[in-house]
């Protein structure tokens, strides 16, 4: 194999380092499939123009056949690539198929074989012979049947692709029409360069059009694809963004006509798409106001009258500069937030209500954060521990002189805040600024983030003067309740005396019938009498209880008629009833009265019987029942009639004392059944 000097070589042997470097740091660099396809293009450049460099410098013929072959291989290989590069750029990456590109590369196959066995059909090149013209050994071949098949169908490819970035190109932001340009430049030099080549014209000296063209392509592209940065985003994915946001675009040249919309903004201005283009914005659209002039990349808003109602659009303009940093475009982006603002003017209402509560509250508010530092409080704060809001805002709530000599009260405030459910209202005694000792009710509820106490929220109320309100009543209560005692005591004892004199007196009479009456008076006193003490001892002096006054009672009146367990028995049936001084009074006038009675006429001579005596509580009535199983009282006597005044007495007490009623039954001997509302 022969070599000949030539002026090219080393310039070819450039251009092909350049688009390999070109093509090695797009591969590198970008992981689309249209970036990976767009380098495999330059790297079959760079091949081509390796195997054209190498077929200058070979000096025989057979050499230069050999190097002719490896240079079309990229040329049978580049046009297809092409196509699938603008297929992917251009978004139809559905169309790029193991199927389509299969049957795309049966005629790429079919002419690599074709080129393989040239020698033996000429299909490709029919002859080929040396050129001595020149300063060096050139080929020169006539082009065979093939070759046109091939290159109809390159340049078929080539135009199919271009027409695609073309339609794209119309539809494009500014950045990706320069990109776009320049992709289109590479395919016009390409099939410049092939109709130089093929026709024989060259317009420099010989082959200087390649060493020029390929260069000034391939630094155009990589001007675009490096200066723009399109971060792997074709066109048509930026397209779809912008179709399917629901944010208005606009995107306006330097003198505010439009050049691009998309469907959100398109309804926004209610303009068909081909009546807006080119047009200055404010034309079309009233409510852009001219004066606006919202700084790079700052926000502002326009109220915009719609058929449903007014609505709130936040505007943002973002100019779009070229490479000198001179103003090409803007986009203006147009978000609806007319419920944002109307939440946020929903939000300042509730802040202002909840500001007008929080200072006029009566209360003293504190907000703390879950570590116990104050964020917020009320005015109230300065009348109840006399400090100013200034004065606490910041400071740890625990570590302030609220607490100073109150570590109950302490514990108990730690206490609640690290409960996860605190008790909603507790007292504790705190200090006031002054050092004076002060009382609070304080209500605190935990704020919860995501189960997360985030804030402390308390409520404290002065109850100082209440406090000294109560204290000043459980003392005042607490003598009464002593002079009650004392007055019941001595209520007690003036009965027991009257009843002593009472029996003394009769230790005189020789009169059975006066002793009978004393003892009658007596007994009467001391049912009277063991109320009083009773009530001495009950523990609210208010109530006594009423099983043990009734078992006591009737032991006495017993004792005091001499009956034994061999004459007379008794059986009580009483619930655990607390009767007051008012009703317990009459009540035990007519349980002495009655069995008083029971125990003097009842059993007469050896006669054995038994008395009874319930008392129970149904639903807010007392009926006390008093029974015995002796003679009984004759039918013939009539019990409202009767000369008696214990008899008399129990009636006047049931219904003037008890507002109750009584009712006797007789039989196997007699009942009286009282009846009353209890508190009455």
């Amino acid at each position: 194999m022969a070599w000949q000097e030539t002026p090219y070589t080393i310039p070819l042997l450039v251009v092909s380092a350049i688009l390999a470097g070109l093509g090695m740091y797009i591969w590198k660099r970008h992981r689309t499939a249209a970036a990976k396809t767009m380098a495999l293009i330059w790297l079959a450049g760079s091949i081509w123009i390796l195997g054209y460099t190498l077929e200058l410098a070979s000096a025989d013929l057979s050499s230069k056949i050999f190097w002719s072959k490896v240079m079309y291989v990229p040329v049978v290989t580049a046009s297809l690539a092409w196509l699938v590069f603008t297929l992917q750029y251009t978004g139809r990456d559905h169309l790029v198929t193991l199927r389509n590109l299969t049957i795309l590369c049966v005629m790429p196959v079919t002419t690599v074989l074709i080129l393989v066995t040239n020698e033996y059909h000429g299909l490709i090149w029919k002859s080929t012979t040396l050129n001595t013209e020149y300063s060096f050994v050139v080929s020169q071949s006539i082009p065979g049947t093939w070759f046109w098949v091939h290159t109809a169908y390159s340049y078929a490819l080539v135009l199919c692709g271009s027409l695609l970035l073309a339609q794209v190109l119309f539809r494009s932001l500014h950045l990706y029409r320069w990109q776009i340009i320049s992709l289109l430049l590479v395919s016009f030099f390409a099939v410049l360069g092939s109709i130089f080549e093929i026709m024989e014209l060259y317009p420099l000296p010989f082959n200087l059009v390649v060493v020029l063209l390929f260069p000034a392509a391939g630094l155009a592209v990589a001007w675009s694809l490096f200066r723009f940065r399109p971060r792997d985003i074709v066109p048509v994915a930026r397209g779809a963004i912008l179709e399917s946001m629901g944010d208005c675009v606009i995107v306006l040249d330097p003198h505010d006509r439009i050049v691009d919309v998309n469907p959100s903004a398109q309804q926004l201005i209610g303009t068909k798409h081909s009546e807006i283009l080119g047009r200055p914005l404010h034309e079309i659209w009233p409510y852009w106001p001219g004066q606006i002039r919202v700084p790079q990349n700052q926000n502002d808003e326009i109220i915009v009258d719609e058929k449903e109602g007014t609505r709130t659009y936040d505007v943002r303009v973002s100019p779009l500069e070229d490479w000198r940093g001179s103003l090409v475009s803007q986009a203006v982006v147009l978000r609806d937030i007319t419920d944002r603002k109307q939440e946020e003017e929903l939000l300042h209402e509730s802040e202002e209500k909840f500001r007008t509560i929080f200072e006029n509250a009566n209360d003293e508010i504190i907000y703390m954060d879950r570590h116990g530092c104050i964020l917020d409080v009320n005015g109230k704060v300065q009348d109840i521990f006399g400090y100013n809001p200034d004065e606490l805002i910041g400071k740890n709530f625990i570590e302030l002189d609220f607490f100073s000599l109150e570590e109950e009260a302490l514990d108990q405030f730690r206490k609640m805040v690290d409960t996860p459910h605190p008790e909603s209202l507790v007292e504790v005694g705190l200090r006031h600024k002054n050092g004076s000792k002060i009382f609070v009710e304080m209500s605190t509820r935990l704020i919860k983030k995501n189960g997360r106490v985030e804030g402390i929220l308390s409520i404290l109320r002065d109850v100082t003067e209440r406090k000294k309100a109560e204290e000043k009543i459980k003392v005042s209560l607490e003598e009464k309740e002593i002079l009650l005692r004392e007055i019941h005591h001595r209520v007690k004892n003036n009965l027991q005396v009257i009843s002593s004199l009472l029996n003394l007196q009769s230790g005189y009479m020789r009169d059975r019938i006066y002793t009978d009456m004393l003892r009658e008076s007596q007994n009467r006193i001391q049912s009277m009498a063991l109320i009083h003490e009773k009530l001495y001892q009950s523990t609210d002096l208010a109530n006594i209880d009423v099983r043990g006054y009734i078992q006591q009672l009737v032991c006495r009146l017993f004792d005091s008629y001499g009956i034994d367990a061999h004459k007379a028995t008794y059986v009580l049936e009483v619930d655990n009833v607390s009767l007051g001084v008012d009703a317990a009074i009459p009540c035990g006038l007519i349980i002495n009265e009655l069995v008083s009675n029971c125990l003097k006429h009842a059993f007469p001579g050896d006669i054995r019987g038994e008395i009874s005596i319930a008392l129970h509580a149904r639903e807010g009535n007392i009926e006390l029942t008093i029974a015995d199983n002796g003679v009984g009282i004759p039918e013939n006597l009539n019990f409202g009639n009767l000369n008696s005044l214990g008899l008399h007495l129990v009636t006047i007490l049931v219904e003037d004392q008890l507002n109750g009623t009584i009712a006797l039954t007789r039989g196997e001997g007699t009942e009286f059944r009282v009846q009353f509302r209890e508190g009455e």
